[in-house]
């Protein structure tokens, strides 16, 4: 394992009982300044996107039918004197939240997947199949937990992840934590400005293949991210975030399409002896700028 600890993928939030709002549409752009391999004075720049769409349908019992879409694009070179390999992925999002008390609350989401560089057609390698079900409890009018779990069939191999978190929002602060993937702390500095800290691990995996490339391969994708946001809310609804932050433990490490792991459980991988086709470039500096649309729930 690396000496910082790889966690998981940002999971894509739900309203929970305290939480009065729902994001329909998040989007983000990521970008970096150079970065040096490690093993020569060889340098790229990272570029990320990603757009997530969620259409939750209120049903009369109090439930709710949940949909979306989830798209995210990477375009760095992964070793030196290579040209830069965009991959991407979609994410289709179907599940349900369930309402089983004034206390208690469920989502079961089925997470099926394509993540590949897309240079032919697609095969069963590109293709990932996962599943999340998280349990939400009102312990207060400001305070919920959350538990539960994460299940992805990577390209590495399955991979499980146990979820534990909570959600507090009272007066100007707001916090939404789930450990081991990510934590959002934010102040309300007037109405319309927010100011906050940010924490976010992700583990993602994509097929690479195509005619140029003689033996297919994986690309395994890892990152711990620190950062601080200003937020800007010019009308309501509309949420425009700054951030600025760095990333550690950050890879994209190629490996041959057999070379997997047993299993893997949050931070711990077993039977992993796969050896990395190329070079790691170093922990950097990031900038991201996101754009949001905000739908309040009434109370």
């Amino acid at each position: 394992m690396r000496k910082h600890l790889i966690l998981i993928l940002s999971l894509y939030s739900f309203s929970s009982y305290a939480q009065n709002y729902v994001d329909i549409l998040h989007t983000e752009y990521t970008t970096t300044p150079q970065n040096t391999f490690d093993s020569s004075n060889q340098t790229t720049d990272l570029q990320k996107v990603n757009l997530n769409l969620t259409v939750p349908i209120e049903l009369k019992n109090g439930n709710a039918i949940l949909a979306g879409v989830v798209y995210d694009r990477v375009s760095t070179a992964w070793d030196p004197n290579e040209n830069k390999t965009p991959v991407s992925s979609y994410i289709l999002k179907v599940g349900m939240n369930v309402k089983y008390s004034k206390k208690w609350s469920a989502t079961y989401l089925l997470l099926p997947k394509v993540a590949s560089n897309f240079k032919s057609d697609l095969g069963i390698e590109d293709f990932q199949i996962g599943g999340l079900v998280l349990a939400k409890m009102k312990k207060s009018e400001n305070l919920s937990y959350k538990f539960g779990a994460y299940m992805n069939g990577d390209r590495f191999g399955p991979f499980l992840v146990p979820l534990f978190g909570f959600y507090y929002q009272k007066d100007k602060l707001e916090m939404d934590v789930i450990v081991p993937s990510y934590a959002k702390i934010n102040y309300s500095v007037t109405p319309k400005i927010t100011a906050g800290l940010n924490w976010r691990a992700t583990v993602k995996s994509y097929n690479v293949q195509g005619a140029a490339i003689s033996t297919p391969f994986y690309m395994h994708h890892l990152s711990n991210e620190i950062a601080a946001h200003v937020g800007f809310e010019p009308i309501k609804g509309v949420i425009i975030r700054g951030m600025a932050g760095v990333s550690l433990g950050r890879s994209f490490r190629e490996y041959q399409t057999a070379d997997k792991i047993d299993f893997g459980l949050s931070l711990f991988r077993f039977g992993d002896d796969r050896v990395p086709l190329n070079t790691d470039f170093e922990d950097g500096a990031f900038g991201r700028v996101e754009v949001a649309y905000r739908y309040y729930l009434s109370k």
